[in-house]
């Protein structure tokens, strides 16, 4: 039989053979470079149209702004403002942007997502719960700066069940927020005007203001997608666009980052998929800056606690001479130093490493602390490392925290007596997130509850 006679079989065949195509497509390196080198002319253009700084929701949101021209980045996820799963998240406060809001009296958060919606979860639900709970822990139900709406979310993502939904949930959220040990008056004191979130994409470029907008009442929020929402294998410019080209780059980018592309970004896009493989295997791409091969280093505070991001070997004599105590935890190791205390430890990404990190977690602990339960070292004295800077480095100065220091940062004369419980580490983490913008998995903060719990 001549299976190409029969209609049904033969049109079954071909549309099998166009999504192969086009999963082949998606795959395509410079098929997705070069759709991110198109999608960022849409974002300068809503720099320029609002003349506000662009802000990258990490990680895909990185992507798309040129690496000299971001001026700061957040954590929101879309995971947060998925469909029954809205949460306003204790662990992605991103208070830190506020600063930015006030001083240029307002922000460009730029993000994307892949095919089949118009703008990803983190713009249209996520963000927007975020603002709504500021705005209700900062001003109060009577006040007019917020006007009648409980949270703004744009009509053509989000239906109106799931507005009613989302508003309900609002007030409970705003006393998770006031309760976890933020310092509200503060806040008030700082943010006079409600966050309104805006929202731009592409479809609707042609609504860009023509002159930069002046707002007198709020601070916008503007939410920039980056990407136009097509259907697969619809347009073809030399080359196939895939909407949403940069989310999950560990499936496609192999070694190039964010950095990387922008500094080759003309030898990318003229390269093939054949030409950047063998770019990436030579190693022939830019790397970071060797001015960046030191670890990056902030401190917690004055607690004396320095956390960092381990990008490179390098000799721990190198370093201030004020760490005599670190705890390396990266899989980067380093000449052993005999001038410093070091417990090197190296914990892989994921279920693996994060199972190892509960396992030394008390270990770690005794490293630092006295036979009389007192902290080992002094003022800036203590440095931990990991592979990210954002994980398991943050775990361990949360447990210290938590043992040793106050919810505001003070030390204790000794080690805390007091039973920990959730709610103390909740409000050490508040205090760890308003220093530095970290994102540390959930297993690892479950592994800090679960040996602190049994700690005292």
């Amino acid at each position: 039989m001549n299976y190409a006679d029969d209609p049904a079989i033969a049109e079954s065949l071909s549309f099998n053979l166009i999504s192969k195509s086009l999963r082949k497509d998606s795959r395509s390196i410079h098929n997705r470079l070069c759709s991110i080198s198109n999608d960022s002319e849409f974002v300068l253009a809503v720099a320029s149209a609002y003349q506000l700084p662009l802000i990258a929701n990490e990680r895909c949101g990185r992507w798309y702004i040129p690496s000299n021209q971001i001026y700061d980045s957040v954590y929101f996820k879309s995971t947060d403002g998925h469909t029954d799963n809205w949460e306003f998240n204790l662990r992605r406060l991103n208070l830190h942007i506020l600063d930015s809001v006030i001083s240029k009296k307002g922000i460009i958060i730029v993000d994307s997502t892949r095919r089949g919606k118009r703008m990803p979860d983190s713009l249209s639900k996520t963000i927007p719960i975020w603002c709504a709970v500021l705005n209700r822990a900062i001003f109060t139900y009577s006040d007019r700066k917020v006007g009648t709406k409980i949270v703004h979310l744009p009509p053509l993502s989000v239906s109106a069940s799931e507005r009613d939904q989302i508003a309900t949930r609002i007030d409970g959220w705003t006393q998770d927020f006031i309760n976890c040990g933020i310092d509200i008056e503060k806040l008030r004191n700082q943010v006079d005007k409600p966050l309104r979130p805006i929202w731009v994409y592409p479809d609707d470029s042609l609504l860009l203001p023509p002159h930069k907008p002046e707002y007198t009442d709020i601070y916008p929020i503007i939410l920039c997608t980056a990407s136009r929402m097509v259907l697969d294998g619809a347009e073809r410019q030399g080359y196939t666009y895939v909407q949403g080209a940069a989310d999950d780059h560990e499936g496609w980018a192999s070694s190039i980052t964010p950095e990387v592309f922008w500094r080759n970004r003309e030898v990318l896009l003229n390269s093939t998929d054949a030409e950047i493989e063998h770019l990436i295997e030579q190693d022939l791409l830019s790397t970071l800056p060797s001015t960046a091969a030191s670890p990056e280093i902030a401190a917690i505070a004055d607690t004396g606690i320095y956390i960092g991001r381990k990008i490179s070997e390098y000799d721990y004599d190198d370093l201030d001479v004020k760490f005599q105590y670190i705890v390396d935890l990266s899989t980067t190791a380093s000449k052993p130093s005999p001038r410093r205390h070091v417990f090197y430890k190296p914990l892989p990404d994921g279920k693996k490493g994060s199972k190892i990190f509960r396992t030394i977690l008390p270990r770690l602990l005794d490293f630092i602390t006295t036979s009389d339960n007192h902290l080992v070292f002094d003022k800036s004295n203590l440095l931990i490392l990991c592979d990210t800077g954002q994980d398991f480095c943050v775990g361990l100065a949360l447990a210290i925290l938590s043992l040793f220091f106050d919810e505001d940062g003070k030390p204790y004369a000794e080690r805390t007596e007091t039973r920990i419980d959730k709610d103390v580490v909740r409000k050490r983490l508040t205090f760890l997130l308003l220093q530095k913008r970290v994102n540390p998995s959930r297993a690892t903060l479950v592994s800090v509850n679960s040996v602190l719990m049994g700690w005292t």
